[in-house]
């Protein structure tokens, strides 16, 4: 039986700890309102700008080799997956379900190349022994410049017929509670036809010049919502971990100074027997 000094050292390491986890839970929520507010600022720019190239296109005359981010290599000899997951851990099954996810992909396409945004992805990947094509920190430091550093590597490599398609694999944030693994196709641009209405444009400079551009700005602002959903989901997960962490934390140290009320009253019981055993052995 544990000692009662041994007993109050756990008690105390526990209301450490349980001090740490409601600290973070703390900067986990007010990290996840700034998150949420940036996800829902991104929401309807990619929305909008989904529907204004379906319609677009839906009016297009659609040549082959006119729209190449439209097409998908056939020949090329593999796909490329951007796996965006966490940097940091403390975040219940966030990052274990997207490696799920990835893994499921690997088997379909064993030589798939990587793209990892977050340092456990990329962790994961490398034990595998797998190479990773570009590799940047999922932090609120990540912005619009490095989405496209990735986003114009994958292209040139798409267009130059290395990849056959180019797919994300991430978490999408419904609630603090919940969350959805997305295995979403970015290249071929796939869209889901809405009964666009069949009405004629006028472009400047032309069809081709205007539709390919926005198909490159489609592409970076996905990536970049798909960030940012990410993101919104490990502070959500994170939350909820932490409060976990700080009950099991309490129920601990009431489990903890239960025992030790119980150790304590065996040790006097203990006292008092050999008190009075002395005083009859004297008698």
């Amino acid at each position: 039986m544990a000692t009662l000094r041994t007993i109050k050292k756990r008690i105390k390491s526990a209301g450490n700890i349980q001090q740490i986890t409601k600290a973070m839970k703390m900067v986990s929520a007010s990290k996840l309102r700034r998150a949420q507010e940036r996800i829902l600022q991104a929401r309807p720019y990619a929305a909008k700008i989904e529907e204004v190239i379906d319609e677009l296109i839906v009016n297009a005359k659609a040549e082959k080799g006119k729209y190449p981010l439209l097409e998908e290599n056939t020949g090329a000899p593999k796909e490329a997956v951007v796996l965006i997951t966490a940097d940091k851990g403390l975040c219940g099954s966030f990052n274990t379900n997207l490696f799920k996810a990835a893994a499921a992909k690997l088997r379909e396409t064993p030589n798939a190349s990587f793209f990892c945004i977050g340092k456990k992805g990329m962790e994961g990947m490398r034990k595998l022994g797998l190479e990773i094509e570009k590799f940047k920190f999922n932090d609120r430091k990540i912005n619009w410049i490095d989405i496209e550093e990735i986003s114009g590597l994958m292209i040139k490599n798409f267009s130059a017929k290395k990849y056959s398609k180019i797919t994300m694999i991430f978490s999408e944030f419904q609630n603090s509670l919940q969350q959805k693994i997305v295995n979403k196709q970015l290249v071929p641009v796939v869209f889901e036809t809405k009964g666009a209405r069949a009405r004629s444009f006028i472009y400047e400079p032309s069809e081709t010049t205007v539709l390919n551009s926005l198909l490159l700005r489609y592409i970076k602002t996905q990536l970049f919502r798909a960030v940012l959903e990410s993101q919104t989901a490990e502070q959500g997960v994170k939350m909820v971990s932490m409060e976990m962490a700080t009950n099991n934390a309490k129920e601990m140290i009431r489990s903890l100074t239960l025992l030790a009320n119980n150790t304590r009253q065996a040790q006097i019981t203990k006292e008092i027997l050999e008190i009075v055993s002395g005083a009859e052995a004297i008698k």
